[in-house]
């Protein structure tokens, strides 16, 4: 369905959504730990909450690294979890580790208060899409388990890009196969300051911060919009 036969409003100052996955329309936190619970015992590890607060920091600094372009999306995924095991004392082959721990979570797709809600909402006035960083394979899994793939126009997923938010290339990627795109009538949902909307902000589109934990921001990024609960933006849009 293309734009021209969207639902008519009035003073719109936005044609397409992009809209984050993983903290934003799926809870990835809960689907991480009932993964990381599943490999620790594996490996004979009681996941204790320290443990996963572990293994959470580790992975969290992974992906820093991976979204400033210094680590590469092929070592980040098996490498965390030597760095992680090692620190229990245990050695592991983080490919077969990481080829456990995705089983897991290409079966596991949460949703986030709301985001059902919302996407049917949206998609009845703008063209929506994905844009996620992670890979390709469990991020299209997990979004057809949610039943939110069939509210987009299309998913753009970092491993395809070859670049991920908040890197200038992967916004040029999403850009050439939107048609007529057009950065300054766009609006980017994110629960990431330092991906989503830092990189939003320099590919030239508005954004709005999802911000469900009432975190204080401390960085230089400024949303053009913050919401606590998904619910927020149908009051807004």
């Amino acid at each position: 369905m293309g734009t021209e036969n969207k639902m008519q409003v009035t003073d719109r100052r936005y044609d397409v959504i992009l809209l984050d996955v993983d903290g934003t329309l799926l809870d990835f936190k809960l689907s991480e730990k009932l993964g990381m619970e599943h490999v620790m015992r594996t490996f004979g590890v009681e996941p204790t909450k320290e443990r996963l607060e572990l293994y959470h920091e580790i992975n969290e600094g992974f992906w820093s690294a991976f979204e400033r372009g210094e680590v590469t999306k092929e070592r980040l995924v098996w490498e965390r979890f030597n760095v992680f095991f090692a620190r229990l004392g245990i050695t592991v082959d983080g490919h077969a580790t990481e080829n456990l721990y995705r089983r897991q979570l290409d079966d596991s797709a949460f949703l986030i208060d709301g985001a059902l809600d919302l996407c049917q909402y949206l998609k009845e006035r703008y063209d929506l899409y994905v844009v996620t960083n992670g890979t390709s394979s469990t991020q299209y899994k997990r979004l057809a388990a949610s039943g939110l793939d069939c509210f987009m126009k299309d998913i753009f997923v970092s491993e395809d890009a070859g670049s991920q938010k908040p890197q200038k290339e992967y916004f040029e990627y999403c850009f050439k196969r939107i048609p007529g795109v057009c950065p300054e009538r766009m609006l980017l949902v994110g629960d990431s300051l330092s991906s989503d909307i830092k990189g939003g902000q320099a590919a030239g589109t508005a954004t709005c911060w999802y911000n469900p934990s009432g975190l204080i921001n401390r960085t230089g990024v400024r949303p053009d919009l913050e919401i606590c609960a998904l619910g927020e933006l149908k009051r807004i849009l």
